[in-house]
């Protein structure tokens, strides 16, 4: 038997609606599979887009690896130079932190004052509202969740208190003006402020010249690395952390949520494959006559086989082909509909109280659309195999004297 008349066949069979149940079977398992791949390209999507925000927008405005300690400007120096001979450590910034609270008026909220030199916010130019803000000595730049959460706008000023001392005294409270608003749509909105270096000084009533040291590196996750490695090289007053402590193990578990969701959803696919082997086993029962005919006219067994595996094939190609369609264009529009939702609400529909980012991210990878194409075409070759088997061994001699 021709190919041309094995494919012919094979459509007919699948499409052709004068076939009845053997066409309609074909329709319920391809709509089957084409919601489940559709479903799993949307989740996919999310959870990429979560990772990949995570990635880029959170863990960028940090310091890769951080060193902290109370020593003079002498023994900085000696880790300034130790940090220059380390390859892949492409800036390194001093800083003078601080947990503090900011007060407008009887509104109060704790905050985490990072007093930085100009020259390291440059990492944050990208989200600070209006763009180009130089910091003065008397400026503050505030995460947007802090401010909304003060009233406060551009221009408007803010106490400042930090502890400074012991627990029962308190240094003296500068006054700073608001000169920009920090907008990244993350948890760093609700907790971060940036000033200038002498001002947080002023605030401590410190001589200290820093108290750390932020370093950043081409590549973000050979940060715990660099910490063993600093860890054990530096003087005893001096101690590195990375990223991965705070904030590496929210995005390892977005990773691992995103693999997690990943297989539970591919098993949607799976019970789909597997809708078409007991629908094709109802189509070999359907078409039995019609099979044992064009075995007594001389086709065989691998002709009847291929006619099943090629229907098998149909439905998992164009099942995918639309299921993609259907989910990419899902995925697109998942953060408006969100947005739409929110709007509905009242309310933010995720806030970065609860969740790392205050918007739904979206991120369609061509890697996914292939994986999932080969899977649902994979599954259900394999898922025809058994009724491809079974059409191809029907007794012809039995069949027709039970059609006799």
């Amino acid at each position: 038997m021709p190919w041309s008349l094995r494919w012919q066949l094979a459509l007919r069979q699948s499409f052709d609606p004068g076939r009845g149940l053997s066409a309609f079977l074909s329709r319920v398992s391809m709509i089957g599979l084409i919601l489940a791949v559709a479903l799993l390209l949307a989740v996919l999507s999310v959870m990429n887009g979560f990772e990949r925000d995570m990635r880029e927008r959170i863990l960028a405005l940090l310091p890769h690896v951080t060193v902290q300690g109370y020593a003079n400007e002498q023994a900085w120096q000696e880790v300034d130079e130790i940090l220059s001979a380390v390859v892949g450590v492409t800036s390194s910034q001093p800083f003078l932190d601080a947990d503090a609270l900011l007060l407008r008026g009887d509104v109060a909220t704790a905050v985490k004052l990072l007093g930085l030199e100009q020259a390291a916010l440059a990492m944050y130019a990208p989200v600070i509202s209006p763009a180009d803000t130089d910091l003065s000595i008397d400026g503050v730049f505030l995460g947007s969740a802090l401010a909304d959460r003060l009233g406060l706008a551009l221009g408007e000023s803010v106490t400042i208190i930090a502890p400074a001392g012991g627990a029962e005294r308190t240094s003296q409270p500068i006054r700073l003006t608001v000169e920009a608003i920090l907008r990244t749509g993350t948890e760093v909105d609700e907790s971060l402020a940036l000033a200038d270096l002498r001002s947080v000084r002023r605030l401590l009533a410190t001589d200290m010249s820093r108290n750390g040291l932020a370093v950043q590196l081409n590549e973000v996750f050979q940060a715990p690395r660099l910490r063993n490695q600093l860890n054990r090289t530096l003087p005893s007053v001096f101690f590195a952390t990375d990223l991965t402590v705070s904030q590496g193990n929210l995005y390892s578990a977005i990773k691992l949520s995103r693999d997690i969701v990943g297989l539970l959803l591919l098993s949607v696919i799976a019970v789909a494959a597997f809708n078409v082997v007991s629908s094709l086993t109802l189509v070999v029962t359907d078409r039995r006559a019609p099979i044992t005919m064009l075995r007594a006219l001389g086709a065989r067994q691998s002709d009847i086989a291929w006619i099943f595996l090629l229907q098998g094939a149909l439905i998992g190609v164009l099942g995918a082909l639309i299921g993609l369609a259907l989910g990419a264009s899902l995925a697109l529009s998942l953060p408006s509909l969100a947005e739409t939702m929110s709007q509905w609400l009242g309310r933010p529909l995720l806030s970065t109280e609860v969740y790392p980012l205050s918007y739904l991210p979206v991120d369609l990878r061509a890697t996914d659309c292939v994986r999932l194409m080969l899977a649902s075409l994979g599954l259900c070759l394999l898922a025809a195999l058994v009724p491809a088997l079974r059409a191809s061994r029907l007794p012809i001699a039995r069949t027709l004297e039970a059609r006799g």
